[in-house]
């Protein structure tokens, strides 16, 4: 078992909804995209949450509405290893898209922070 760290941007965007978080799990009761999946937790605007996860390679999905999931989640997949996993989640500004979320890693994290100005 590994440590996953999630944080989630805090940012007006999207600001007062939690985000479900799910991982990847054959035993699980919820399904996005055709993979069986668990909650694992919940974040806040401006939260960081540390999860217990697998060393095997899997999918970590992030939920704003459960009624409708296929629609507003953002997914990454985790290769497998033994090493602690640090994952980024932060909104895109666009109404019209329903502010869709985006799931980075520590690299792609400090391009897009130049790019965005975060």
């Amino acid at each position: 078992m590994r440590i996953l760290i999630f944080k989630r941007r805090k940012t007006f965007t999207a600001s007062f909804g939690k985000l479900s978080v799910f991982i990847q799990d054959s035993r699980g009761d919820f399904e996005i995209r055709g993979i069986k999946c668990k909650e694992i937790g919940k974040l806040k605007n401006g939260d960081k949450g540390e999860y217990t996860i697998p060393n095997e390679s899997v999918h970590i999905f992030t939920v704003v509405s459960k009624s409708c999931p296929e629609w507003h989640h953002a997914n990454y997949m985790i290769p497998a290893g033994d090493e602690t996993v640090e994952l980024f989640v932060g909104p895109k500004l666009n109404p019209a898209g329903g502010n869709p979320f985006s799931i980075y890693d520590k690299k792609d994290m400090v391009e897009h922070s130049k790019e965005r100005g975060w």
